[in-house]
Formats: C-alpha cells, structure tokens, sequence
C-alpha cells in the first residue's frame, strides 16, 4: 500500500512538472510583444539552469560512477559548438548574395528568426534530456523538495523555450508536448529500466553546454533588436533579479533541514547488490575516527577499517547526509548490479541518506551484509 501511495504522489509530481512548463510557456506567449526582456529573462534562466543544476549534477555524477572529468569537459564543448555551428551557419546563410539585395530590416528580421529557431531547437533537445532524467528522479524520490525544486525550473525552462521558438515564429505546440511528455518517459525509465549510470552524467554535460551557447545567444539577440546593439540596463536588472530569486529559492529548497539533500541526488542509474562471500576485512577500528569527507568514509568501508555497524552507529553529520546505496556500492564485496533489490525489499530508495534509515532497515541491512 505504501509502494502504491509513493507512486501516485510521484505521478501527481509529474503533472505539476508538466503544468509548470505549460505555465512557463504562456507566461511567454501572453507578453510576446516585450520580445528583448523576456530573451533577456530566459537567458538569465538558461545561465542558471546549467550553472547551478545541471553541471554540479553532472559533476557528481561522473565522480561517482566513475566517469573521467575529461570526458564531461569534452561533452558540454560539444554541446556548445553544435548551438555555435549551426546558428553561424544561419548567419552565413544570411549574408550571402541573396541577402544583400534585402532590405536591412528585412536581413535582420532574417538573422533574428534563424539563429532563434536554432538556438530554440537546441533549447528544446537540451530541456527534453534534462526533463526526461527528473522524471526518473521523481520515480526514486518524490519528496517535496524535489518537487518544488523541479516546478520552478520546469516554468523557467518553459518560458526560455517559447521565447525562442516564437521569436523564430514556429509551432510551439509539437516541442511543448514533447518537453511535458518527456519527464513521463524518465519516470517510467526511472522506474522499469534504468540506463546505464555512466550514461547520466555525459547526457547531462551535452545538455549543460547546449544552454550555455543558447544563453549567449539569447542575449545577443535581445541586444541585436536595439539600434545600439546593447540590451537596456533595465531589462539587464529585471532578468539579473529574477535569475537570482530562482537561484537562491533552488538554492534554500535544496538546505531544508529534515529534507533529503537534492544536491545529492541520484538519477537514473539503479545500485542492486546481493552479498556475496568476501574476505575477512581489516580488523575495524574500536572507536569513531574523524573523517574529511565521504569518500574517506567509503574508502574506509571499502577496505574494512569501518563496519557496516560502526557506520550505522556514527552520528557525525557527513555520515547521516551519506547516500546509503553510494557507500555499498564502493564496498568490493557487493555485486553492483544486484544491490537495489535488497534496497527496494526494505522500502530504502536511491536518495535514502544513513540519516534516514530507521532501525528495521538498519538491522536488516546488518543481517544481509554483515
């Protein structure tokens, strides 16, 4: 019955996340004459999405499922020059022979809506990844949270897509159904059959380095329908100020106290584990020692120097606000493909911190791996 209750709320999380975006969206359609402030918002959004969400999420994610940081360098590049590319190649297009015999307001308006339909395009792909991996994480943890985070960046998210594609005058409403139909697909990924987690974080880089260029390229654009080519300072402080609500409100929500940590969040990639024999470990240390970080801490399970039981037993905050399935899945004699069933038999999910276990799940986990 619980399973069930966790599901619907989780179902009921999707919908807001798709309801956000479509609220997002009319905000945009609705003031689609204001076209320089809204880019200028949407790009400011764009900054922060990838700044503050998407690119510390794809950093954790490649140190933990081992991904080389190079390799996540290499994708957000890649995603930046394939905005670059193909918007210079419409800047190309719009200067040659054909151009010049149009009027110069007509080659702007040219210019304008080429490079706002790619950048809007790669906006869309970008989103559409992006949305699809929240939806898996709403299938793990559906806390509050998580949802309120999500709702705010999904009408960001909205409202930079729109902006874009209504500049460049297309159909806004095959791309919107994708965008609201896409965090369904993660959820029901999420949830029947997780990608590889070594996948996440390079589908999370590209993303990051497609709204990177898109941003630059919003403001650009916003700036190019001035005769001064600079966006006005009032338009500049409308967007800096909204960019910077959503951040520290993202920011807040993911420091509730009592809350999982969402800037711990794991997506997509599922941990199972079925014990299996190992050796007889270190002798474990009789008393707690001080621990840098939680990688000292997985290393010292890892080799023994700690217990399942003495991690248990430590009430030090890095140890409770440590992802229970992150620390068994570094200890070697854990199967990695097998540790989430034992996990969901015990109703402990992805994002359950050392923190949140109750003593059922503790002792049965110690029974199981001990």
């Amino acid at each position: 019955m619980e399973a069930g209750s966790s599901s619907g709320v989780a179902w009921v999380a999707v919908a807001l996340v798709s309801l956000s975006t479509l609220g997002g969206a009319w905000m945009a359609r609705r003031h689609s004459r204001r076209v320089t402030v809204w880019l200028a918002i949407a790009s400011a959004l764009m900054l922060v999405t990838a700044l503050i969400d998407l690119l510390p999420d794809a950093w954790r994610e490649s140190v933990e499922k081992g991904v080389p940081l190079w390799a996540m360098g290499v994708s957000i590049a890649v995603g930046f020059v394939v905005v670059t590319y193909f918007t210079r190649k419409e800047h190309a297009q719009v200067s040659g022979p054909g151009a010049r015999h149009a009027p110069g307001l007509h080659r702007r308006v040219r210019e304008w809506a080429g490079a706002a339909l790619f950048g809007g395009l790669g906006t869309a792909a970008a989103l559409t990844v992006h949305r699809a991996i929240e939806g898996a994480t709403l299938a793990l943890s559906a806390s509050a949270v998580v949802v309120i985070a999500l709702v705010v960046h999904s009408a960001s998210e909205g409202l930079a897509m729109v902006a874009l594609l209504d500049m460049a005058g297309q159909r806004l409403a095959p791309l919107l159904a994708v965008a609201c139909v896409s965090p369904v697909v993660g959820m029901v990924i999420g949830t029947l059959s997780p990608v590889p987690g070594q996948v996440v974080p390079i589908l999370l880089a590209v993303a990051t380095g497609i709204l990177l260029r898109t941003a630059i390229l919003g403001v650009r654009l916003a700036a190019s329908r001035h005769e001064d080519r600079r966006v006005p300072r009032r338009h500049v402080l409308t967007a800096a100020g909204v960019a910077a609500t959503v951040a520290l409100a993202i920011s807040a929500l993911q420091w509730i106290p009592g809350q999982p940590n969402l800037a711990e969040k794991q997506v997509l990639g599922r941990v199972m584990a079925r014990p299996r024999t190992v050796p007889t470990p270190l002798r474990p240390s009789p008393t707690p020692f001080p621990l840098r970080d939680r990688r000292q801490l997985r290393a010292a399970f890892a080799s023994g120097a700690l217990s399942l039981a003495q991690v248990f037993a430590r009430t030090d905050r890095l140890t409770l606000r440590t992802r229970v399935a992150w620390l068994l899945d570094g200890h070697p004699g854990y199967h990695h493909d097998h540790i989430a069933d034992l996990l969901h038999v015990n109703g402990i999910t992805p994002d359950h911190t050392v923190g949140d276990l109750n003593e059922r799940q503790r002792a049965r986990l110690l029974a199981k791996l001990s």
